[in-house]
């Protein structure tokens, strides 16, 4: 296996913005990280909406494999259409003069995330002393609209159900930016005085920085916006009616995820 991953191009594609640089900054530390591992023949990020962007980056692979793993939260629109389709690809594997190509399962489709993100929950109410019985988690993901796109929201429902399992608390609620449960709603859904918001994204971008405070009815000043950011320090406590809500950052900035990439390359070339 290692002779063949040193003759493996890794490619960790995502979306990208073009209007906001943290959408992709966890993709290119995850690359970093596992580039300075030595593990692969070389490791590339791709971007639907920012360079490198995923129509190109092929154009510069030379090894005999590629592996592309997307960071993202789940297996939607994204990774079954617009990667394939930017990348040229036929489907999982996509053979051309002799390359092979081959597409993973999402990141957010990791056998370890529910722990993962489970652990960092219990980690944020321990440091705060909020007990279980007095908690609720909303998980916040995208979703959409259109019912032929059910991704997003069977993900978030299911991964809601498997972190409890790990880590049971008053409740762990999905709700959702663009569909039914809205987030704007998460005050009718809830007595808990102690609520934590967790965004199910890979990369928050956009939605963690302005949409789910905006929806929350709360305003994070800059320097919690940069400390929940760069340190992962949740934002809050603030005071709504007679809650006490804390934001934390998306789970896809977590260093965990980078090893979840290598272990779903390594799973497809197996």
């Amino acid at each position: 296996m290692t002779d063949r991953l040193k003759q493996t191009t890794l490619i960790i594609a995502g979306h990208g913005s073009s209007k906001n640089p943290n959408q992709a900054r966890p993709a290119r530390k995850h690359a970093q990280y596992i580039a300075d591992k030595n593990i692969f023949a070389d490791v590339k990020t791709a971007f639907w909406k920012e360079d490198t962007r995923l129509h190109e980056v092929l154009g510069s692979v030379q090894t005999p494999e590629v592996v592309i793993v997307p960071n993202l939260a789940c297996s939607g629109h994204i990774n079954k259409v617009v990667i394939p389709r930017e990348m040229g690809l036929d489907g999982e594997l996509t053979i051309k003069e002799g390359q092979h190509i081959h597409l993973c399962k999402p990141v957010g489709e990791h056998d370890g995330l529910p722990a993962l993100i489970a652990n960092r929950i219990k980690e944020v109410m321990e440091e705060r002393d909020l007990k279980a019985k007095d908690t609720t988690v909303f998980l916040v993901a995208h979703g959409n609209p259109n019912p032929d796109r059910p991704a997003s929201h069977d993900t978030t429902v299911m991964m809601a159900t498997r972190i409890y399992q790990h880590h049971p608390i008053h409740a762990i609620l999905p709700a959702f930016i663009e569909e039914k449960p809205f987030l704007h709603g998460w005050r009718k859904r809830t007595t808990s005085p102690n609520v934590i918001v967790l965004p199910f994204m890979i990369a928050a971008g956009v939605h963690g920085a302005r949409d789910i405070p905006r929806f929350l009815g709360v305003e994070p000043t800059e320097q919690q916006a940069f400390d929940m950011r760069e340190h992962a320090t949740p934002a809050g406590p603030f005071e709504v009616d007679d809650h006490k809500l804390w934001i934390m950052r998306a789970m896809g900035s977590h260093p965990t995820i980078a090893d979840f990439i290598v272990e779903i390359a390594k799973e497809k070339l197996t």
